[in-house]
């Protein structure tokens, strides 16, 4: 009984969540959905906080844009994993090279965001400054937390 009663409640909550329309990605002012929006607000974040000049924002701007186009491309080719993955557990006998041919198709998917990743690191390295690089370092150090909570 006492389940029943933790569950409805739960439900009624998710529904008023649901109805104000606070979704994952940010919002509009006036209650619509905007995706993307809060990597967008991360940036703008980081890009105030040190001082960034315009051509530095290009820079990061550009380099964010072509990880996250990176990122979606990705993701049909993980989900066709995905379906490898259940038609191996789907059979009568577990294939190993079944598996080690979708693993290794991932390894290369990951291993080509990586270099991706490190190009477009090497691009934003070269603009900033050392009081610029200090900071960023300071915040990842300190998982993006601010240094005055």
């Amino acid at each position: 009984m006492f389940g029943f009663v933790i569950g409805t409640i739960c439900l009624f909550l998710l529904i008023g969540v649901l109805r104000r329309g606070r979704g994952f990605g940010g919002h509009h002012r006036h209650g619509g959905y905007r995706p993307g929006f809060a990597p967008r607000a991360f940036l703008w974040r980081l890009l105030r906080r040190i001082d960034a000049t315009p051509a530095q924002e290009k820079v990061f701007r550009d380099e964010a844009a072509g990880l996250r186009d990176a990122v979606h491309g990705l993701r049909g080719e993980l989900k066709a994993s995905g379906r490898d993955l259940a038609v191996a557990l789907r059979d009568e006998t577990l294939d190993r090279q079944k598996l080690e041919s979708v693993y290794r198709k991932q390894d290369e998917l990951l291993a080509a965001l990586r270099q991706r990743l490190s190009d477009a690191m090497g691009r934003i390295h070269s603009t900033l400054d050392a009081r610029q690089r200090n900071e960023i370092a300071d915040l990842l150090e300190r998982g993006g937390r601010s240094s005055c909570c």
